[in-house]
């Protein structure tokens, strides 16, 4: 069984497969004519998903663990006018047919190859894009922010309530402008020079209702204008996320000294200096609900809590490094009785950790578990159990809750090393019983990671299995039954000449239907989306990724695959290797886990 934690996908528009099933027929739904690659994220009662699809990624070689860039949309729209092809360097990027070939603007695979890799203008690439699938039309490509479809930002949506309300988030957009420097000693004359302008928001929670997109505004929005994000909806239109609430003076300052507009545009000083430092965020950060209105508009954010020093809820600052608890706080989802679910900063000022070698002991901190619920935030699990020390242990998530039903049975995973290593496990936490409950997985030192739990308590996610015979760990989707304790690798419930590996199940409605990520062999592509042949004429294959629906095969039973089925050792083993990777930017904002 040829298997990746998660590869890259090409997608024919509109063909859809379907398999019959032992327990779970697979459609395919991640058809798209757009790229190469789609990826699972939500689905509700009705049968209506949101999923993603990458526009560029990163492919790691077997055997040297190297990683190079690869890029999966067809037909990337390149901006020729933006480039200046009587630079001698950009003609040294070309043959001379090549050259005469874009000049005229013919565009051959190789072309678009080297104007992709090279990107002369400086030209802005996303990472993403989303879908919306309602009924039986097809997926249709969802513009949250890039109106034009210029595909320079990144747009994923990551939920999708009963009510057909998707939500998500949208990086910035970007416009070709002109701008003349200020004249300096050493240039008393500068030229003026195109930059790719920045819009205000880098990073801003979208909400999709009727095919009309409503950016989620965070309190705080100087400085660039904020940012915010959303993770899931409930049935009755509550958004959790998170957003920027404000910005140390220091800071603002900094900023207000380097973006003087002298040198550059201060838009797009102040998109440097909060996005592409090396800070996970400038600004500050707390978990947040949002209410979408009957006439489409969404009220000001309630911003949440956090757990605080010892789960009190107050700060503690009595030390000479502070602990920052506006840092890692988000809300990952909502059910209709107003409890999110999410991590927040918690600190134990008794408990004295050295993160740095040159930095004396300091108390504990790190983002845990968090339940939101009546203005109080409420931990989930122990701490003192599970937790991870790093020289950034400050900025890392030690637990997460991921997912609420509306029997108000949280789901989510925590960290610790398990056999030498950092492993995270899966726990459901029942808020009525106030019990937090760890689940194993396929054995005890496996990586299982929740995703979504329906209000039937089967929880959804993937976690690490050891193929039989070997010590290479591989990624698996499965389902979990809080009822009967049953944990099932979903690949022996689909029939045993099914083509896919599902690797990732994301989302499970309340029918049983789930939505999951499989890799199955496809024609290989180029990038004009043109299949590429042998010497022989025949279509070369490879491995994809692409999004698809297990619905529920009525008296199912498992089918018996005989020797070749994979099997389970109770046992730890070296991480194997991935040929195959979700692009960067693509597993950077994968569905509230992070």
């Amino acid at each position: 069984m040829k298997l990746s934690r998660i590869s890259l996908a090409i997608l024919p528009l509109l063909s859809v497969c379907s398999v019959q099933a032992a327990v779970y027929n697979v459609v395919e739904i991640g058809e798209v004519a757009q790229v190469k690659a789609t990826y699972a994220s939500a689905l509700n009662d009705a049968g209506a998903a949101v999923f993603n699809g990458a526009i560029r990624g990163s492919v790691r070689d077997a055997i040297t663990g190297n990683e190079s860039g690869v890029f999966q949309y067809y037909n990337f729209p390149i901006r020729l006018d933006a480039i200046d092809f009587e630079n001698e360097t950009v003609q040294g990027f070309f043959s001379d047919e090549q050259l005469a070939d874009v000049s005229n603007g013919i565009i051959t695979n190789d072309i678009l190859a080297i104007l992709l890799q090279r990107n002369p203008s400086g030209q802005p690439i996303g990472n993403a894009i989303s879908y919306l699938l309602n009924g039986t039309g097809g997926a249709q490509n969802i513009l949250l922010r890039d109106t034009a479809a210029e595909r320079g930002n990144s747009e994923y949506l990551y939920d999708i309530n009963n009510s057909g309300v998707a939500v998500g988030v949208a990086t910035t957009t970007f416009e070709l402008q002109s701008f003349t420097p200020a004249p300096t000693e050493t240039v008393p004359e500068p030229v003026a020079k195109n930059v790719w302008l920045p819009q205000q928001g880098y990073r801003l929670g979208v909400v999709v209702q009727d095919g009309v997109t409503t950016a989620l505004l965070p309190p705080y929005q100087e400085f660039g204008g904020g940012f915010s994000g959303a993770n899931g909806v409930s049935d009755d239109g509550r958004i959790a996320g998170y957003g920027s609430t404000g910005m140390s003076e220091a800071l603002q300052e900094t900023l207000t000294t380097a973006c003087d507009g002298e040198a550059e545009p201060v838009a797009l000083c102040l998109y440097k200096n909060t996005v592409s430092s090396s800070d996970a965020s400038r600004y500050q950060q707390r978990a947040m609900l949002w209410q979408l209105q009957a006439d489409g508009s969404v009220t000001d954010p309630l911003v949440l809590g956090y757990l605080g020093d010892k789960n009190s809820g107050e700060a503690y600052t009595d030390e000479a490094i502070a602990v920052n608890y506006d840092s890692y706080n988000q809300a990952n989802a909502v059910n209709t009785k107003g409890i999110a679910v999410g991590h927040s900063m918690y600190s134990d000022s008794e408990r004295k950790v050295r993160y740095q070698s040159n930095v004396d002991q300091a108390a504990y901190r790190q983002a845990h578990a968090t339940l939101f619920v009546d203005g109080q935030a409420l931990p989930m699990v122990d701490p003192n159990e599970w937790f991870v020390f790093s020289t950034n242990a400050a900025l890392q998530v030690g637990s997460s809750a991921v997912d609420i039903n509306e029997n108000d049975i949280a789901v989510g995973y925590a960290s610790k090393v398990i056999s030498g290593s950092v492993k995270r496990k899966m726990f459901y936490y029942d808020y009525g019983l106030g019990e937090t409950t760890f689940v194993d997985g396929f054995f005890n030192s496996s990586n299982t990671m929740p995703s979504a739990i329906n209000d039937n308590n089967q929880i959804v996610g993937n976690a690490e299995v050891v193929v039989a015979g070997t010590t290479s760990r591989r990624q698996h989707g499965f389902v979990y039954d809080i009822t009967t304790d049953s944990f099932r690798d979903l690949n022996s419930l689909i029939s045993c000449d099914a083509p896919y590996t599902l690797v990732d199940a994301k989302d499970i409605n309340n029918n049983g239907e789930i939505l999951a990520t499989a890799i199955v062999e496809k024609e290989r592509k180029d990038l004009l989306g043109e299949v590429i042949v042998d010497e022989q004429g025949n279509p070369e294959m490879e491995e994809v990724a692409i999004t698809v629906k297990l619905q529920p095969v009525a008296n199912g039973e498992p089918d018996s695959c005989g020797s070749d089925q994979t099997q389970y050792e109770r046992q730890g083993g070296s991480a194997g290797f991935v040929t195959l990777l979700l692009g960067a930017g693509l597993l950077w904002w994968r569905r509230r886990k992070a």
